[in-house]
């Protein structure tokens, strides 16, 4: 069986340095990558939307949660196809699968057609989270990589990778290459939402944790080389 992944992308590494609105530059850069390596390995994504609109945005209003979320949940709509439209420019196939998405060009999620279009050769792109309000998308990448089958979670962040404490703080922080899902408990080091640290964990899905900036990184922990911080099942 091929190698299948899920990559996770935040709204904000499309948005260019300033982290708003969708950055071209960003954008071709995340794609080449990702067109790269989906000639060698399955690949899933779920993007977010921080560059448009996140539910938390709304935070300091009276607005409902749900209200807020689904706010947020329609602009990964957005991203995704941007994601779809530069991956077609560069020729490779892919397809946009919305949880119960009303948008023209975004497929409603099915787990046995993502599986197919996997196999098939094509990116599949997860927009509109788990389509219910309250749940990020850290528990959003958690539940499509288990219902696609995906062995891994590639977590694409601002830093390079776990730390035993915040490097911000504590400059002399150590740096893991790899640790199980015990450990990470243990030393009370948070690498995800609890909800989707759980599943990952119970449904064997290793987690890797890298700094999207550094070069070619996104294509390194596609093809499976040792970019970051490896959570794993023990």
């Amino acid at each position: 069986m091929a190698r299948r992944v899920l990559l996770k992308v935040s709204g904000e590494a499309l948005g260019g340095s300033a982290g708003i609105g969708i950055c071209q530059n960003s954008l071709a850069r995340i794609t080449q990558q990702v067109a790269r390596a989906s000639s060698h390995v399955e690949i899933a994504i779920v993007v977010g939307a921080g560059n448009i609109c996140r539910g938390q945005d709304w935070s300091a209003t009276d607005l409902p949660q749900p209200l807020a979320d689904s706010i947020g949940m329609a602009a990964t709509h957005v991203n995704g196809l941007s994601i779809h439209a530069h991956l077609r420019l560069l020729g490779v196939q892919s397809v946009v699968m919305g949880a119960g998405s009303p948008v023209p060009q975004v497929a409603a999620f099915d787990s046995l057609i993502g599986r197919n279009e996997l196999e098939n050769g094509k990116v599949v792109i997860l927009t509109g989270g788990t389509g219910n309000p309250f749940f990020t998308t850290d528990t959003c990448s958690a539940l499509r990589a288990a219902e696609l089958d995906c062995s891994e979670i590639l977590k694409a962040t601002k830093v390079d990778g776990v730390y035993e404490n915040d490097p911000v703080e504590n400059p002399n922080a150590k740096l893991f290459d790899q640790l199980t899902f015990e450990e990470a408990l243990r030393l009370k080091i948070r690498v995800m939402d609890s909800t989707a640290f759980t599943m990952c964990n119970e449904q064997d899905i290793a987690v890797r944790v890298f700094n999207i900036a550094a070069e070619a990184a996104i294509e390194k922990a596609l093809l499976g080389e040792p970019v970051g911080t490896l959570v794993f099942s023990d």
